[in-house]
């Protein structure tokens, strides 16, 4: 597959963008990293193909930051700060890893000299314009919190899962959504600071008898935000308050339970 997105109008100006780049993936992968003129100014285009995700066929504007040897592209997705291509050193070479939402790990993508010279940059700074124009690109950046809160769910939903299996419980989880400003939503992955009694909860199912007792003692669970880490355990509720600065907070949860289930 050849990068290329057709033309978008025939542009009387020459398109302010420098000598991209392509980089090729182990599945057919692809990302082209196109930086934006005047240099200085430390902007560039990241496009992508062949991931099957959001992010194929968008010209994406990126933040690109130089320092100790690395490189960053940063663009904003759903309000936040999206790290999309990160160079990095390796061995007296350079690691290049893409990420794309959708997938939890990175993908290492090398150098392509062929679709390098195939790649027509304005071509892609053509499409920008058009995405930048029919609120594309504006759609993607853009904060959703209905659709943030659901994702977070549908990940708490997974580790409660994988708790009431070790468990044979019928555990329910909720995150009290009320305790989450858009900034906490913006910045935290808050199902990962909510999942920590169930990961406590599973490490305990190591006998019969503790199985019992989480079985017998344990109904639901409540996340919520607040000032400082608290749990509680009141006719079968757990109320886990969490606090984005605290430290070790699977290991408090464990501590607690061992106590006072």
């Amino acid at each position: 597959m050849v990068i290329a997105v057709g033309m978008f109008g025939c542009a009387t100006t020459r398109a302010p963008v420098g000598a991209g780049k392509v980089f090729s993936g182990p599945q057919g992968e692809e990302v082209a990293v196109i930086p934006l003129l005047p240099e200085q100014e430390q902007k560039a285009l990241v496009y992508v193909q062949g991931t099957g995700g959001e992010f194929d066929g968008k010209a994406l504007p990126h933040k690109h930051e130089s320092y100790d040897d690395k490189e960053d592209y940063t663009t904003t997705l759903r309000g936040s700060d999206y790290r999309t291509f990160i160079v990095r050193p390796q061995g007296g070479s350079r690691s290049h890893q893409l990420s794309v939402p959708g997938r939890n790990n990175s993908i290492r993508v090398s150098y392509d000299e062929a679709r390098t010279q195939a790649l027509k940059a304005k071509d892609i700074y053509a499409l920008y314009e058009k995405q930048k124009a029919d609120g594309t690109l504006d759609k993607l950046a853009a904060f959703d919190r209905k659709g943030t809160m659901a994702r977070h769910d549908q990940s708490l939903a997974e580790t409660l899962n994988a708790m009431n299996k070790t468990c044979g419980t019928s555990v329910t989880a909720t995150i009290v959504w009320d305790s989450i400003s858009d900034d906490l939503l913006k910045d935290y992955s808050i199902a990962s600071f909510c999942e920590s009694p169930l990961t406590a909860l599973e490490k305990l199912c190591d006998t019969n008898v503790s199985k019992r007792i989480i079985r017998e003692k344990v109904r639901e669970v409540r996340c919520q935000f607040g000032n400082e880490m608290k749990l509680s355990v009141d006719a079968g509720r757990v109320t886990w308050t969490t606090q984005q600065d605290a430290a070790n907070q699977e290991d408090f949860a464990v501590q607690y339970f061992e106590k006072n289930l």
